[in-house]
């Protein structure tokens, strides 16, 4: 009968140990709720300001996949006025609920450029969520900008950052 019970015991412990890894590796919820949204709007036009972006974005459908395309802009008026060369560049797409729930998203990164404000960034996302439910949804962008004074500059100033992102729960 010892046997028996050390069997269970160490299948308990496995089992626990299972289901430990498993939560460990879950991703936990993303929420946008604190980022400027956007009603959800097929093929209509729209434009979302952000704290140093102004986002020009259209949502075509393709099939269950959510695209969306358009074009990102650098408010340099917000900028430090030494920053001219984004160094590093990556924007987010995000499909939300009412609460700002993440249900789908997607990320780009771009090559170093020039900070202008008169030079678009074109961009497409394709967005699917595990499934699309009966509530409103909202469009959501997020970004990570590293800018410098030039390219491969050293020893001038430091770097700015600038970011808007989801954040977990």
């Amino acid at each position: 009968m010892n046997k028996g019970k050390s069997l269970t015991a160490a299948l308990c412990a496995v089992a626990l140990a299972a289901t430990t890894l498993f939560w460990g590796c879950a991703q936990a919820p993303m929420s946008a709720a604190h980022l400027k949204r956007d009603p959800w709007s097929l093929e209509e036009p729209r434009s979302l300001v952000t704290n140093f972006m102004r986002f020009d974005y259209q949502v075509v459908p393709v099939g269950d996949v959510a695209g969306i395309k358009g074009w990102a802009y650098l408010d340099t008026r917000k900028l430090p006025e030494w920053a001219k060369w984004a160094e590093s560049l990556k924007f987010t797409a995000y499909l939300c609920d009412p609460e700002g729930r993440v249900m789908a998203q997607d990320t780009r990164t771009f090559l170093p450029r020039e900070a202008r404000a008169d030079e678009g960034i074109g961009f497409e996302f394709s967005l699917q969520p595990e499934e699309w439910g009966k509530r409103p949804l909202f469009i959501a962008f997020g970004y990570r900008l590293v800018l410098t004074e030039g390219r491969e500059a050293q020893g001038g100033k430091a770097p700015f950052f600038a970011s808007e992102d989801a954040t977990t729960r």
